[in-house]
């Protein structure tokens, strides 16, 4: 299977992207930082912090295996969690989060348990639930289903901002272990799901006992207290959180002209869900880069001499990590290293 058979097309996504660019280009004054590829948008303001804002379009249909599992809260949190992590990629904090809640008929147990899921993910990385809206359209809406989007708002410290200029060949690539597919992914993963004949209630092939429904529904989570304090450090040269597009589609966002990261696909272990969703839905390995996180969360690019110590540190808080791959010299962009070792 490969994702466009679930129905999403990420090349037309990509295209339809591409278009809108000249438009919103039109709107800049001296103040935005031209991101090229950002995960959010920076403005600047003089004697003051920079702005930092990302719009998140939702969950993906994660929402529709979540309402079937009661678990609607949890999958709002991640909407917080992915808004945060796209801001920390440039170096922002969390300040404030607005939220988007839309059903055909409005259920007010699943609208207040998405509220008290948003609520709770903003305690967590320090943000307010500031505001909101919430919209009641059954001509657009199919019944029982909801729709969740937001936009994150931060402050960034100019001198702390991460655009990706520091890198430099001889960077190392460091992988951030996530907690399953994250956000991204789920249209393929359901429709691999109902090929397979299994239930989220079934033990996933592999997992220890775990359910299929349960590795589907593990949360998106938050990188921030583990990478703050580097980045406040000036010890992190750039960082790309790993969404739709994939490892290389995201961590190509962020490098500067004339850098190419290399990567190796077998630096790290294949969590079982991914090894599951690749088998059952016979997805080629390309498809399941392109489509699939695979296990990686956030990407981390660091100075060689740096490394080592920032590894034991991430390792200290709790995450992941593991070696992915280098920075050389060439064309922008990332490569799959399939022999190379990190």
């Amino acid at each position: 299977m490969r994702y466009r058979d679930a129905g999403v097309d990420i090349v037309r996504a990509e295209a339809v992207k591409a278009a809108l660019a000249r438009a919103v280009r039109s709107t800049w004054g001296g103040g935005v930082a031209p991101l090229a590829g950002g995960f959010a948008g920076v403005m600047r303001f003089p004697g003051a912090p920079g702005l930092v804002a990302a719009t998140m379009d939702g969950v993906g249909t994660k929402l529709h295996l979540a309402l079937a599992a009661g678990r609607v809260a949890d999958a709002a949190a991640d909407l917080v969690y992915h808004g945060a992590n796209d801001l920390l990629v440039h170096g922002a904090r969390p300040l404030a989060f607005l939220d988007y809640v839309a059903q055909a008929r409005l259920d007010p147990d699943v609208v207040l348990a998405a509220i008290d899921g948003l609520a709770r993910a903003c305690r967590e990385v320090g943000a307010v639930l500031l505001g909101g809206e919430t919209a009641e359209m059954p001509d657009t809406y199919l019944p029982g289903v909801v729709d969740l989007a937001g936009c994150m708002i931060g402050t960034l410290e100019p001198a702390r901002l991460l655009d990706g200029a520091a890198v430099r060949p001889g960077d190392l690539v460091l992988g951030l272990g996530s907690t399953g597919l994250h956000t991204n992914g789920y249209s393929l993963a359901r429709a691999v799901l109902s090929r397979s004949g299994l239930t989220p209630g079934d033990p996933l092939p592999g997992g220890g006992g775990e359910s299929v429904g349960e590795a589907l529904l593990a949360p998106h989570r938050w990188y921030g207290r583990a990478l703050l304090p580097l980045v406040d450090a000036g010890r992190v040269r750039a960082l790309a959180h790993v969404t739709g597009g994939g490892l290389a589609g995201n961590l190509g966002r962020v490098l500067p002209a004339g850098c190419r990261a290399r990567v190796s696909p077998r630096a790290w272990p294949r969590p079982p869900i991914f090894r599951w969703l690749v088998k059952a839905g016979e997805v080629p390995e390309e498809e399941a880069r392109w489509a699939l996180n695979l296990g990686i969360g956030m990407v981390v690019v660091c100075a060689a001499e740096q490394a080592q110590g920032v590894t034991r540190e991430l390792a200290a808080a709790g995450e992941k990590v593991h070696a992915l791959g280098s920075i050389v010299a060439g064309e922008r962009g990332v490569e799959w290293a399939e022999e190379a070792r990190p």
